[in-house]
């Protein structure tokens, strides 16, 4: 109990015992009423349970991050046979080329899971940075049948390199299926990746990781 309601619940106590022996003419088989002191209900608190809820996100972004570091070391450097990059393909992925200028990342076991990457080099750039972005926003929007994508803002949504210079990202969800898309600027080239997969699904993070080796 709170110390401040102990000290007052003592002396209430004590001063109801004292008003009773000065006082000789009390029946002590006589009901009283109104002298009952209630002892204060110390007040809930959900500190328990927020504690466990972060200790729970801890506990499970340390896992991912070992997941990561695991698949990471089993990863292999692959190069693009029509593109000038190269990327770590992680086991159960294999990266082919569909035509110059655009690969895609397959998931083995499912092939309606990949990743599509096209790379220009800076010198020969088509678009700006911020140009490429919005037309993969309008490219979300069209694979999405119309759905508006939602920017990424959070850093563990993108994909994230020391050397990545500048990074984007959007997501949809529609009846045809998840679709994110990022751009990514690197010292030599702009990057964009769109990812066809699951919502929550664990090969979202796999192809969001491996887009971040692509260099």
């Amino acid at each position: 109990m709170n110390n401040k309601w102990r000290i007052i619940f003592t002396s209430l106590t004590a001063s109801i015992m004292l008003a009773a022996c000065g006082t000789s003419d009390v029946d002590p088989e006589k009901e009283t009423t109104g002298n009952a002191i209630e002892e204060p209900a110390a007040p809930e608190t959900d500190a328990g349970e927020d504690t466990s809820s972060e200790n729970d996100a801890e506990i499970e972004t340390d896992s991912d991050e070992k997941t990561s570091v695991d698949a990471m070391k089993d990863a292999v450097e692959t190069a693009s046979d029509e593109q000038d990059y190269s990327m770590m393909v992680f086991p159960g992925y294999k990266l082919t080329s569909e035509e110059p200028g655009r690969d895609s990342l397959i998931l083995e076991e499912d092939s309606e899971m990949f990743m599509r990457i096209e790379t220009t080099p800076k010198d020969e750039e088509s678009y700006t940075f911020d140009e490429l972005y919005e037309n993969t926003l309008e490219l979300l929007k069209a694979s999405s049948d119309g759905e508006t994508p939602v920017e990424l803002t959070d850093e563990a949504d993108l994909p994230q390199a020391d050397d990545i210079k500048s990074v984007k990202g959007a997501e949809v969800d529609s009846p045809e299926g998840h679709f994110t898309g990022y751009v990514i600027e690197r010292e030599d080239k702009l990057i964009r990746v769109t990812i066809y997969a699951k919502e929550d699904n664990e090969h979202l993070k796999d192809f969001k990781d491996m887009a971040a080796t692509i260099k």
